[in-house]
């Protein structure tokens, strides 16, 4: 009987204290703790493998739900039955909300219980199909010398449409999606060559481009009424240490960033991370960067606090790496983000996507490779979930609210899945 009392007691406190939370923050523990944000993630983009019957987006959003993730990353455009899934063409799939409405596995993992989605988005108001068996990436960027109005208009319509679709359909559900593009370097150099000065041309295209993106979500957000449903607009960059070093010259970072002030901005850091050979050097340098980016957006209301820019892409292939190293670099730009304060850390990705034209071997840059097997770096991210997790009961049980994001990274550091 005294046992017995004892773990009535017990329950009786876990409960106050659980119900006590949920009665000050309108949602319970576990609902917290699986929203919460936990900052590492992933991605699926072009796999060049799969082991079900599943789509390759529905199998590899499972593997990432699987894994712990509660963030998608992935991308919707004009190429989904071309390029990166494979799914079956629909000529009935005209537009963004068209793709996310009829196409059955898009539909399926939106409606999957992540919480935080990064969507690379173009518009098929902008798409030129290539050749088959060709790929142009100007296909679906219209701004390449210079952006047509008609192209302009229809931009901001689609998107427009699509931000409502997004706002209307996951209203109330707590879902945070952030829309952006690839490697925007890469657009405003389309081929590719970093050493040759920018088409100003294109330049003040793209600055059109990504403002009507920017636009259109805006304009969707003040029109739609909508509750626990967030949309934001993002610039991904990837050349920045040439930003850096040649302070004149028209990239992304110093030439757009400044006259969009997105919402945020994402960073493809291979150029910060992939050189450096020891972890106090990419460390300095992945700062150096980070803050040279973060100089050139302008303060902006109406976004949550806290830094807005991230790590889109970061990774090691095992073509140069053994599975130690490959998870050993990760860690050390894991730590240096966590440290700078990045809202989000994305490794490239759940399966490669990449092949060795001559050889036909995979480069690597995955969690699980193309023999099934998780990788150290898989175990990582699995293992700071279970962490992350448990501190974020813990300090929910203990202080009656969630931790803020400055409290969770501080703990993350220590976690024994970054210090192996």
């Amino acid at each position: 009987m005294v046992i017995t009392a004892i773990v009535f007691s017990i329950g009786v406190i876990i409960f106050t204290a659980t119900s006590a939370f949920k009665g000050k923050n309108s949602r319970g523990l576990e609902e917290s703790i699986q929203e919460f944000n936990y900052v590492i993630g992933t991605q699926t983009v072009g796999s060049k493998y799969k082991f079900t019957d599943e789509s390759m987006l529905v199998e590899t959003a499972q593997e990432i739900k699987n894994m712990g993730s509660n963030l998608l990353k992935f991308s919707m455009h004009p190429r989904y039955c071309s390029e990166n899934y494979g799914l079956p063409e629909n000529d009935n799939i005209t537009s963004l909300t068209k793709l996310a409405t009829l196409e059955p596995s898009v539909k399926k993992v939106l409606n999957m219980d992540f919480k935080y989605y990064h969507i690379w988005v173009y518009g098929f108001s902008q798409y030129t199909p290539e050749p088959v068996g060709k790929k142009d990436d100007t296909a679906q960027i219209k701004f390449i010398n210079g952006y047509p109005e008609a192209y302009e208009k229809a931009l901001y319509k689609e998107l427009y449409e699509f931000t409502t679709h997004l706002l209307k359909t996951f209203n109330n559900s707590g879902k945070v999606f952030h829309l952006g593009n690839w490697e925007g370097d890469w657009h405003l150099r389309s081929d590719y060559d970093r050493t040759k000065p920018a088409n100003l041309k294109t330049l003040e295209g793209m600055i059109k481009w990504a403002k009507i993106r920017q636009k259109a979500i805006d304009d969707a957000k003040k029109s739609i009424p909508h509750n626990n449903v967030a949309v934001y607009h993002y610039i991904e960059v990837n050349l920045v240490k040439k930003s850096i070093q040649e302070q004149e010259s028209k990239t992304v970072t110093n030439s757009i960033l400044s006259k969009v002030n997105p919402d945020y901005v994402s960073y493809s850091s291979y150029d910060a991370t992939n050189p450096n050979k020891t972890e106090k050097k990419l460390s300095k340098k992945l700062k150096e960067s980070l803050n040279y980016i973060e100089s050139k957006l302008s303060p902006k209301k109406g976004l949550p606090k806290g830094k807005r820019v991230w790590i889109g892409e970061y990774g090691n292939p095992s073509i140069h790496h053994s599975e130690e190293m490959q998870n050993q670099r990760s860690i050390w730009t894991i730590k240096a983000a966590l440290e700078w304060g990045t809202p989000y850390i994305l490794y490239w990705e759940m399966y490669n996507n990449e092949i060795k034209t001559e050889t036909g071997e995979q480069v690597g840059y995955w969690l699980i490779d193309d023999a099934g097997k998780k990788q150290k770096i898989w175990h990582t991210h699995h293992n700071f979930y279970k962490e992350g997790k448990e501190f974020v009961r813990n300090f929910i049980e203990k202080n009656n609210r969630e931790p803020n994001f400055n409290e969770f990274r501080k703990e993350a550091l220590q976690f024994k899945s970054l210090n192996p």
